[in-house]
């Protein structure tokens, strides 16, 4: 019956829109989506700040219309961006939460497949590992670049690329369509954390490098735009200028973002400029949702026989009224709190958790006063639109009965005791997420003082799922393989769906321990939700117990490789004694990406089976200076120094290897490699 309701309740804010001028159509018009990751609406200089300059982002509003009241229907960035591409939000399409969830794009038709399907070619550019296509987005295009690693040990800075880099993609791309109508999806990274601007805008910003990373963003997005003036394609294109959610900046006790739904995180900046200068200048200040996107394009392209959605084209008649709806669930999913769901209009924000809270965002646009208790009778008409709105699964539900089946014998899924919901408001804990992160930080340095506060917190809080992640990856880092996967395990053991990137972790930390049966048997588990990752760790389980040909037959299934899919099978043509084969792999991966992690390693591996020991050095050491983390290009040089009769250069790369990774298990493996060439 809610369901319903929300139906009849869209119908009718649909209905009232009634259009007061002739539709806006532009067949065949090229559509750029432009999302610019982490954005405030109120940190630019279109929305009255004055605390950063802006004049790519400020040139493209006068050429378009700026709606000055857009919200996100959630706080993250791959729910956020399938809402944008959909037009449903995040009940309708399932996508929940950042990870444990894939998109269906046969189930949910997308401004990509749709524009495909009207001869659009499609392409998405994005420079963050959080939208690979291993989540389901690549499914929706022709082209998807997302050629950004992880690795074991590697830093969260090491999971995006800058946006200069993509942007470059993204223009050669667009230069390779020629006059042929194109939809472009381009996404970059800054400003969210690690906040590191380049200069100039480093010094400039000194004192913000929150806006030092916006200022930042607007340069490339300036040189994006200009290409497109080159190229002729600027005037006559649709170019939609977004962010997928804003930035807490401690202004409610979170400092970033994913928790809370205050309007810091979900008002963000959204201008659309048309072609050929229609509507420049414009503004409107009726509310507006990113599920608004999809109609909106559908609408100015004129494609038909489009299926209905939760939003409204963007240029019709808004209601003041409409209720726009925002949630989050990863306070219950990573933290054992509770949901928050939202209502927004044009001036009172409702939100809803254990407890209400009601802000007046005209007159308090920093949301500092509740009015819940003083004004019932808004709360109560508010919380009647919000119950219109469908609560969706709040767990991944994708996957058949028979997975679901499969991974709860494995206890890879949480019992529904370990998975209730809690009655904590997430904003009266939000300090705690300040003490996990203390702790964090702390294991960078003093490992014995982290577990002693990692251990302090989980005691008062057994069901933060996220503390238990971030012990894991701590210990992992610190060589304590064994303490990582307990405490991957406790996460999984508290959360209330299976969580793919910690089964991968989990499945990193056996094989480290060379327990290649447990190894593939966790990476198995992630299959379904990432079935890339999970496909290349089982093919590097298998190859560590000398299966080749199962790792062969797992990396054959990886589809669109990546230059790291290249080298995994270089790696296994090398166990294979397919030299030449190998090589060739690896020149191929080296000429699709210039910084790729395992690849000299591997180059050099070859060279040494060939018995081509200087080049093999060689590699090692080009290994070595990219990534100063990979302990086996350490280990792999000293054998080949040896061989080569160069001891005492072989015993200074296990010290240079110990003092580049002070960690128990450099330290071991220094120990267990010297006693091995002693032999």
């Amino acid at each position: 019956m809610k369901a319903h309701r929300y139906l009849l309740l869209c119908a009718a804010f649909a209905a009232a829109c009634g259009r007061e001028k002739p539709l806006l159509q532009f067949p065949n018009a090229p559509v750029i989506l432009i999302s610019v990751d982490t954005l405030r609406a109120d940190h630019l200089p279109a929305y009255g700040y004055t605390g950063v300059a802006t004049p790519n982002i400020d040139a493209l509003r006068r050429d378009g219309t700026l709606f000055r009241n857009a919200y996100a229907a959630v706080p993250m960035t791959l729910p956020s961006h399938v809402t944008m591409l959909t037009g449903l939000l995040p009940p309708e399409h399932g996508v929940r939460d950042n990870v444990g969830f894939r998109f269906d794009s046969k189930a949910h038709p997308s401004i990509a497949s749709i524009l495909k399907n009207a001869e659009y070619a499609t392409g998405g550019f994005i420079s963050s590992y959080v939208l690979r296509g291993g989540t389901g987005l690549a499914d929706a295009f022709d082209f998807y670049e997302d050629s950004i690693e992880g690795r074991p040990g590697a830093r969260f800075v090491d999971y995006q690329r800058p946006g200069n880099v993509t942007a470059s993609l993204a223009e050669k791309w667009v230069d390779e369509r020629g006059e042929k109508p194109f939809f472009l999806f381009f996404h970059i990274y800054e400003p969210h954390v690690p906040y590191d601007p380049p200069e100039p805008f480093r010094s400039r910003y000194a004192a913000s490098p929150y806006d030092g990373e916006i200022a930042t963003a607007d340069a490339i997005v300036g040189e994006l735009l200009n290409h497109l003036k080159q190229r002729g394609v600027y005037d006559r294109a649709i170019i939609l200028f977004v962010s997928d959610h804003g930035e807490g900046l401690g202004d409610h006790g979170e400092k970033q973002h994913s928790i809370l739904v205050y309007r810091e995180l979900i008002h963000v900046p959204l201008i659309v400029k048309l072609p050929h200068g229609a509507r420049a200048g414009g503004e409107v200040r009726e509310p507006a949702t990113l599920a608004d996107l999809f109609a909106t394009v559908m609408s100015l392209v004129g494609t038909p026989n489009v299926p209905k959605t939760s939003g409204l084209p963007l240029f019709d008649k808004l209601p003041a009224a409409r209720p726009i709806y925002s949630e989050s669930l990863y306070a219950r999913l990573h933290l054992g709190w509770s949901d928050l769901r939202s209502v927004t209009n044009d001036a009172r924000q409702l939100i809803e958790s254990s407890r209400s809270e009601l802000y007046d965002i005209n007159a308090d646009p920093a949301e500092k006063h509740d009015l819940a208790s003083s004004d019932r009778r808004t709360a109560n008409g508010l919380r009647e639109k919000l119950a219109q709105f469908p609560a969706g699964e709040s767990v991944q539900s994708a996957i058949t009965a028979e997975e679901k089946a499969k991974l709860t014998a494995l206890g890879y899924v949480a019992s529904p005791a370990a998975s209730a919901q809690r009655s904590v408001n997430p904003a009266d804990r939000i300090g705690d997420i300040e003490e996990l992160q203390d702790a964090s930080r702390l294991a960078t340095s003093d490992m014995v003082s982290a577990r002693a506060k990692f251990r302090d917190l989980l005691a008062k809080e057994p069901g933060m799922v996220e503390a238990w992640v971030q012990f894991g990856d701590a210990l992992f880092r610190a060589g304590d393989l064994d303490g990582a996967i307990d405490s991957y395990r406790n996460a999984i053991a508290h959360s209330s769906g299976p969580l793919p990137d910690v089964l991968l972790s989990m499945a990193t930390a056996y094989l480290q321990k060379n327990d290649t049966a447990h190894a593939m048997e966790a990476a198995r588990a992630a299959v379904p939700f990432d079935p890339r990752a999970a496909h290349s760790m089982i093919a590097l389980a298998a190859l560590a117990k000398g299966d080749t040909a199962t790792a062969e037959r797992e990396a054959a299934t990886i589809e669109r490789p990546h230059a790291t899919d290249l080298v995994l099978r270089a790696e296994i043509a090398a166990h294979q004694n397919r030299f030449n084969d190998a090589l060739a792999l690896l020149d191929q991966a080296g000429a699709m990406e210039g910084n790729v992690y395992r690849l000299h390693f591997v180059r050099g591996d070859v060279f040494a089976r060939m018995n081509r020991n200087r080049e093999a050095i060689e590699e090692f050491r080009t290994e070595i200076a990219k990534f100063p983390n990979d302990l086996d290009a350490y280990e792999r040089l000293a054998f080949v120094l040896v061989i080569g009769g160069d001891s005492a250069e072989a015993d200074r790369a296990l010290a240079e290897m110990v003092a580049a990774n002070p960690t128990p298990a450099a330290r071991r493996l220094a120990v267990e490699a010297r006693k091995a060439l002693r032999q």
